[in-house]
């Protein structure tokens, strides 16, 4: 998979990551999380979020994304400290995009949510 850093944050030991990459035709985003704050929130020093999203899918985000806000590229958006990969996935489910949501942590937890049919 080929793959950028798009972002990173870190804030009082807590570092986010944030990446953008392709693969076959998927677009992937990828958010890594570690230090404290995520050890409170998931139990797990480390954390990966990932969603997939098909062409299509990719389209109806990108229109989706220009009329939200100022940001008018989905490389600005997730470079925005504003963003998240769980505010994608919430304006994805609001324009009813559909996105394939994995995540694993470092305590070998892992989430698999397919897309919606």
């Amino acid at each position: 998979m080929q793959e950028q850093e798009v972002a990173r944050f870190e804030h009082a030991g807590d570092v986010r990551r944030m990446f953008v990459g392709s693969q076959g035709e998927k677009i992937v985003v990828r958010e890594e999380l570690e230090g404290p704050s995520v050890l409170v929130a998931y139990g797990e020093e480390r954390k990966t979020l990932r969603v997939s999203l098909g062409a299509d899918a990719v389209s109806a985000l990108l229109a989706a994304i220009g009329f939200v806000g100022s940001d008018d590229s989905l490389w600005d958006y997730l470079a925005s400290e504003r963003h998240d990969i769980v505010d994608l996935m919430d304006l994805c489910d609001q324009r009813g995009i559909p996105y394939e949501f994995s995540s694993s942590g470092s305590g070998g937890d892992c989430q698999l949510r397919p897309a919606a049919c």
